[in-house]
């Protein structure tokens, strides 16, 4: 049986290897892509969504923009270290497939209306803004869905934005807290389950070698970070 799930991002280069892995998995059922604003400005984070998913040969799949801004505050990007565009390290074609119409929160807040009570997870790979609103505009969505898996915060690790603070909390704080109080069932999965994922010059070689177009642009997102991080720390 497969989980349907709402992926609602960032994009980012890491933000796009989760979801070329959720378009990939026969496991899940990926019903839209929201995007919003965060490692990159909104109309950045749209474009690098649809072009990940016709990388992915997913041409079809329905990606949806969402809040340009957090909710109290103004917007911190990462371009430091995306790049310009936030996904630096490959020039990907032009999109073909149009943006939806429908706002973000609109398609969150009608996709959990109308599938039957706790059938469908949120997988949020950015700040919490869109899922937020959607919670704020619409309470009654918040006992419907199934669950809330979401890459944020710090425990053991440092903040990687501030000595406390991870990025996606970081730049929208309230509505993290408007999330993490609405009594949905949540995984956090943290720095310190990210930093786990390690790669190597060998690995990276390895993606490049299976020959394919994602794999291509896998290696070579990877190898953006890699430099990045050999500035950074030597």
């Amino acid at each position: 049986m497969t989980r349907k799930i709402i992926i609602d991002t960032d994009p980012g280069q890491d933000d796009a290897v989760a979801i070329l892995l959720a378009l990939a998995s026969p496991e899940l059922e990926v019903l839209g892509i929201t995007c919003v604003a965060g490692n990159v400005p909104l109309a950045l984070t749209a474009l690098n969504a649809r072009k990940v998913c016709e990388l992915a040969g997913r041409p079809d799949m329905r990606v949806f923009a969402g809040c340009d801004r957090p909710m109290a505050r103004a917007l911190v990007t990462a371009e430091y270290l995306h790049g310009k565009s936030g996904l630096d390290g490959i020039v990907l074609p032009e999109p073909e497939m149009e943006l939806q119409e429908q706002h973000a929160v609109d398609f969150l807040i009608e996709s959990l209306r109308e599938s039957p009570a706790g059938t469908i997870t949120l997988c949020l790979l950015g700040p919490l803004t869109n899922i937020a609103t959607a919670f704020e505009r619409a309470p009654d969505i918040k006992d419907r869905v199934a669950e809330i898996v979401l890459m944020g915060g710090a425990y053991f690790e440092v903040g990687n934005t501030t000595p406390a603070a991870e990025f996606n909390i970081h730049v929208d704080p309230q509505a993290a807290e408007i999330v993490f109080k609405s009594g949905a069932q949540i995984v956090v999965m943290p720095l310190d389950v990210t930093h786990k994922a390690l790669t190597s010059r060998a690995r990276i070689e390895a993606f490049r070698a299976m020959g394919t177009q994602v794999s291509h642009a896998v290696a070579s997102w990877t190898d953006f970070f890699e430099r990045f991080d050999m500035a950074k720390y030597g």
